[in-house]
């Protein structure tokens, strides 16, 4: 019982934000009349309607048949909120306003109303049905604002997503008192349930809402939701009920939570819920950037975009100029960490700062390849480059959402081994592994500076590794990227530039030495020769 205690206390904790929160939504609306609409919803067929400016409508659900003890009714809205609730009144403390809110009709009766904000929306309706047996969603609710709430509490920032919701009860006929949800923890009461936590990315680059509302129906029924959605993880009674999921800003996601009692093998859905990760434009087809300085990053990211495509073609060739490039992005990306980490400084600082690292850091190891040749330890420098690409790659994949690697210590050895073991392994090979890593990561920043102007998921292979480094809590972060039409499209176009500039640079480079002599050395070479004891002191003049 103590760790049941815990966690309730855990979740109240969380839930008096969101409390607060649309407790000042309702209440900043005005009551401007009573007299509703009514409208009728037949179960399981989505109805659309237009409400007006504070228009208030009440919903009746029909076709309810005789084995039905509880309905659970939704509305999604693509920009604007609206406000349901089971009083026509809409009291603060029994109502919910969201783009996607949702009420538990127990059928006495089947009704309950909603209301736009201050501008007109375009709501759909959908309802579905449940028995006895079911359990029912967010009816064990001590957290939020409804007394049964199946909603889901969603808040996201630039780095994650969280999902919130509250614990469901088991199922009772018609009429009857559910039963206690905290009495007693055996398997006969609410603490066998399972939560399935599940999600669906819509259409890369489709902010539409006829995008969301396919989404949201091939995510609002138990069925629906098993056939189209992605399991992300589940949860038993004994855990917190929250979820944290990555943030893909511009790329619609939506989230569900089927809940599932394993003694009567039934199962029931919450009110599915959307997001951006950003703020859609008051006519929903753009997302608008909350920053504002993202130009700097497109600037930054076309310049390495294109010395990348040299270095991956040729690489090799202009040797000294790689370890500019390569000490960019080390001195670059390990400034800008502890920049973002441990001070408090805007972006623009932050990023004068990353730049002016990385430039000072690329001319330090191109100066000491210029001056001391070592080529071997050189390379062993660009080596770990291809190490940290290497070991992103590996963590992009659902390795990532192992609980071992939830602790931060775990997943940065292990990161680190794979790394250094690229490296450590093809040394054995300076040449091929030089080239190798002028091809990869030159045909990686060529995708790096596409995403930045059309979005893919590729680029979440080194963000996530930043977000990791820069945000503590992104630990917690369940991470699965969608992969889609232009994912594949620029995955192909990956291997060609990678296979293309890796042939290149071998067949370039098959007759010659296997690195450039040192350019200090070859300077001091020539300057004896140059001005030696018969060196005449007047030239004849050049022609």
């Amino acid at each position: 019982m103590k760790n049941v205690k815990l966690k309730s206390a855990l979740n109240r904790s969380a839930g008096a934000t969101y409390r607060a929160k649309n407790q000042l939504l309702i209440s900043s609306i005005s009551h401007k009349g009573l007299i509703c609409d009514h409208v009728k919803v037949p179960l399981s067929e989505p109805v659309s309607v237009l409400l007006g400016p504070n228009e208030c409508n009440r919903i009746v659900v029909t076709n309810i048949s005789n084995q039905t003890t509880f309905v659970v009714a939704q509305v999604h809205t693509h920009v604007q909120n609206v406000t349901v609730s089971l009083s026509k009144y809409f009291p603060a403390d029994a109502s919910y306003t969201s783009s996607s809110a949702g009420v538990v009709l127990m059928l006495s009766p089947a009704t309950f109303y909603i209301r736009a904000g201050e501008e007109p929306v375009t709501a759909v309706l959908f309802a579905l049905s449940y028995s006895a047996l079911d359990p029912v969603p967010g009816a064990c609710n001590t957290e939020f604002i409804l007394e049964n709430d199946p909603n889901l509490h969603l808040v996201y920032n630039s780095y994650e997503t969280s999902v919130m919701f509250a614990p469901a009860n088991l199922g009772a006929p018609r009429q009857s008192l559910p039963p206690a949800c905290d009495v007693k923890t055996d398997v006969s009461t609410r603490w066998r349930l399972t939560y399935d936590i599940c999600q669906y990315f819509l259409p890369e680059n489709d902010l539409s809402m006829e995008s969301l509302s396919e989404g949201m129906r091939k995510m609002s029924s138990v069925q629906k939701i098993e056939q189209n959605g992605i399991k992300i993880t589940t949860l038993n009674s004994f855990e917190q009920t929250i979820i944290y999921g990555n943030s893909y800003i511009g790329t619609g996601v939506i989230y569900n939570v089927i809940v599932r009692d394993p003694v009567w093998k039934t199962s029931a859905s919450y009110i599915p819920v959307s997001t951006y990760a950003c703020t859609l434009s008051s006519a929903g087809d753009l997302c608008e950037n909350s920053d504002r300085n993202f130009i700097y990053v497109q600037a930054l990211c076309t310049v390495l975009g294109a010395y990348g495509l040299i270095l991956c073609l040729i690489g090799h060739r202009i040797f000294e100029a790689e370890f500019l490039f390569f000490g960019f992005l080390v001195f670059g990306f390990i400034s800008f960490v502890l920049a973002t980490r441990f001070s408090a400084l805007d972006f623009i600082k932050r990023f004068q700062i990353m730049v002016a690292a990385g430039l000072l850091g690329g001319v330090v190891v191109t100066l000491i390849r210029g001056i001391f040749g070592v080529p071997i330890s050189c390379v062993t420098f660009v080596g770990t480059v291809l190490g940290f690409l290497v070991a992103a790659i590996v963590f992009f994949t659902p390795l990532a959402n192992f609980t071992v690697f939830r602790n931060d210590i775990n997943f940065w050895i292990i990161f680190a081994c794979v790394m250094l073991l690229v490296p450590t392994v093809l040394i054995l090979f300076p040449r091929t592994l030089n080239i190798i890593t002028c091809a990869l990561v030159g045909s990686y920043a060529v995708i790096i500076t596409v995403g930045v102007y059309v979005y893919t998921s590729l680029t979440f292979i080194i963000l996530n590794i930043i977000k990791r480094a820069i945000y503590p809590n992104f630990a917690k972060v369940e991470s699965d990227a969608p992969f889609q039409r232009t994912d594949y499209i620029l995955t192909a176009l990956w291997a060609v530039l990678f296979v293309s500039g890796t042939t290149l640079q071998l067949i370039l480079e098959r007759n010659r030495l296997p690195f450039p002599p040192c350019p200090y050395d070859n300077w001091r070479r020539r300057r004896p020769a140059a001005f030696g004891e018969r060196t005449p002191l007047l030239r004849p003049p050049e022609i």
